[in-house]
């Protein structure tokens, strides 16, 4: 067997326990490689802990624990880095909790929140060089008008007030309150992004975030328009348009006129 048979059996084993050993091991061998299984399982486990602690406070450690290990199980980590091992968590505990919406609600956030931390630097735009990018502006160029946002930026929908979720589970989490929190009347949208050196999140309007959706995928300004007066008639949506855009420019979410 080579080498690199070799090492992919061994990386195998590491998440499967019917994955076969090597024939030639001993029994020494076997109970040393088991040893260094369950540590490897334990730090992939405590790694997911340290990303995911408000959905861990949530379902309950055993139950967290037995997630995590149904994730890295399905989903093996192939990255050089821990900070990767919990990517596409959300999409799990969706798939493991579907009676609880809000558990996958919150990893997501707190999926987003450390991609949005760990991404790179960038100046936003702001109100002047908005200003001085559209000064030329006609109807027609506003309506083609695209956004470059800032990296890490993610938005979704929710069907729960994930900012009152996500203070109940802070470290002095009212676990009681948490689990009995009712969802929304009606779905909102979720933003993550960086704010200087913190990474935060807020609510806004479900209209709003299917703005910005579109427009992160590279809809027009005219297209985002629509999709506005499609959810709440002409004449507000089109008041709305404005001041949601200045909203964006103020909270740091555009990075650049697209050219």
């Amino acid at each position: 067997m080579s080498l690199a048979a070799r090492q992919s059996q061994f990386i195998l084993a590491l998440m499967s326990d019917d994955a076969p050993l090597p024939e030639t091991w001993q029994e020494r061998q076997r109970k040393g490689y088991e040893v260094y299984r369950n540590a490897y399982r334990a730090r992939l486990i405590a790694a997911l802990e340290e990303t995911y602690p408000r959905t861990a406070r949530l379902v309950g450690d055993e139950a967290f624990r037995a997630a995590a290990a149904h994730h890295l199980i399905t989903y093996p980590p192939t990255s050089w880095t821990l900070d990767d091992a919990g990517r596409g968590f959300a999409l799990t505990v969706e798939t493991l909790f579907p009676r609880d919406p809000e558990v996958a609600e919150l990893a997501w956030i707190e999926w987003a929140m450390q991609t949005a931390f760990t991404t790179r630097d960038t100046r936003p735009l702001d109100g002047s060089g908005l200003v001085a990018a559209t000064a030329s502006f006609g109807d027609e160029a506003w309506q083609d008008l695209r956004l470059r946002f800032v990296p890490g930026l993610a938005v979704r929908q929710v069907g729960h007030d994930c900012m009152e979720l996500w203070h109940l589970l802070g470290d002095e989490a009212d676990l009681r309150a948490a689990r009995a929190l009712p969802p929304l009347s009606e779905a909102q949208g979720c933003v993550v992004w960086r704010e200087g050196l913190r990474a935060t999140f807020t609510m806004i309007d479900a209209a709003e975030a299917r703005t910005l959706e579109a427009m992160i995928e590279d809809a027009s300004y005219d297209a985002a328009c629509d999709i506005l007066i499609a959810a709440m008639g002409e004449e507000r949506a089109l008041s709305f348009a404005g001041a949601m855009l200045a909203r964006w420019i103020a909270n740091g979410w555009v990075g650049a006129i697209a050219p």
